[in-house]
């Protein structure tokens, strides 16, 4: 009887490791799918009052959105469970590298840290990263899918909202936080 259980056992293991490969593998390559269609999204000037968002560095230390402090902010709301996030963020990344070295843009996404480091080492994104709880985030800027993304102008308005995956490195992005950038 103990040999019938260990065989049973050794399965039912054998099963889970290849149905988690099956998943894992089938994420991917939705993932991949959905990268290969992300488009340019159609960015649009509409500027309204910007609500304030508390959020944390990975470290636990507490941040405001407002003030923006005279620069262009990305901020994206995801998550790694999230395939259209996940397909979008080497996009992002691009983003992040091209404005790198500017004191005029940032660029941020929001999870869990935990998850966040993990996905970051295991991908080699550089950018930075913070986190939030989804109650804690205002009414105004839950827009019911993920990813969401929201484009602040130096002023200190939200100018642009988008929801869904994207092409964040597009020319037509670039061009439209370059425009901001020159805003008085």
């Amino acid at each position: 009887m103990p040999r019938i259980l260990t065989r049973i056992a050794l399965t039912l293991s054998l099963l889970a490791v290849v149905a988690a490969c099956v998943l894992v593998t089938a994420f991917k390559l939705l993932s991949h799918r959905i990268a290969a269609r992300e488009y340019a999204p159609a960015l649009q000037l509409h500027p309204e009052r910007a609500t304030d968002l508390v959020f944390r560095t990975l470290d636990g230390q507490p941040e405001h959105l407002l003030p923006i402090n005279h620069q262009v902010v990305f901020l994206d709301l995801w998550g790694t469970w999230c395939i259209q996030c996940v397909a979008e963020m080497p996009t992002v990344q691009t983003l992040y590298n091209h404005y790198l070295n500017d004191p005029q843009v940032r660029v941020s996404r929001l999870d869990t840290p935990a998850r966040v480091r993990l996905y970051a080492r295991h991908y080699h994104y550089n950018l930075p990263f913070y986190i939030t709880h989804d109650d804690d985030i205002p009414a105004s800027m839950q827009l019911q899918q993920f990813p969401e993304t929201f484009i602040y102008s130096p002023d200190g308005h939200l100018v642009s909202k988008h929801t869904g995956a994207a092409n964040w490195s597009a020319p037509s992005v670039i061009a439209f936080i370059d425009k901001l950038k020159s805003q008085p």
